[in-house]
């Protein structure tokens, strides 16, 4: 009874037209007050979700330009929303352990945006972000798209990504390293969904 995982941030390159205002290179905070990430994972049986912590985080801006941006998930934060009582501390400890995503040696994940462009708005995403995951010390290119907010005061990307957990070497109950028809209804998923809204100021 097993889902899911998360992700987290480093760095940004390139190029978005929407102008944050300014000429000079700058840092804007991302705040872990206001800012939510959560996940959810299938298996055969159902699904599970919950939210996981920012433990920090920023966007570099130069000449009105996001050139940059930085997330840091504290993986031991990883929390169930959909199960209460011993199942949820049940779920959250088994998705601390080595089985998934191994929190006492990867105590953080990491997400790395290399490019931000601007695509015609669908579903009010409004533009196309590349970059880079890191969980358990892997690395995993990504591509989904996001909506991006600038006001006078504050800057909010948020979107979803849809990962796929084999590619973390996170193995439990997975296709991609045990025979599925062994498995029968314990299987779990191997693609769970990390669904973010980011604000910085």
């Amino acid at each position: 009874m097993n889902p899911i995982f998360l992700s987290a941030a480093l760095l940004l390159t390139p190029l978005t037209t929407m102008s944050t205002g300014g000429d000079d290179a700058k840092r804007q905070v991302i705040d872990p007050a206001t800012s939510t990430i959560t996940w959810e994972g299938k298996k055969v049986t159902g699904s599970h979700n919950g939210d996981i912590q920012m433990q920090s985080g920023f966007l570099s801006t130069e000449k009105g330009l996001i050139t940059g941006a930085t997330v840091i998930i504290d993986m031991t934060s990883i929390n169930t929303t959909d199960l209460e009582g011993g199942s949820k501390e049940s779920l959250d400890g088994h998705l601390k352990s080595d089985d998934f995503f191994g929190t006492a040696q990867f105590p953080t994940a990491q997400f790395e945006l290399t490019s931000l462009n601007p695509i015609r708005a669908e579903n009010g995403m409004n533009f196309a972000a590349q970059g880079t995951v890191t969980i358990k010390g892997r690395t995993v290119e990504v591509s989904f798209p996001v909506k991006l907010e600038i006001g006078d005061a504050s800057t909010t990307i948020s979107g979803e990504m849809v990962l796929d957990r084999s590619e973390f070497d996170v193995r439990f109950r997975s296709k991609s390293f045990f025979d599925a028809s062994e498995l029968g209804d314990k299987l779990i998923y191997d693609d769970f969904t990390i669904g973010f809204s980011l604000s910085a100021s």
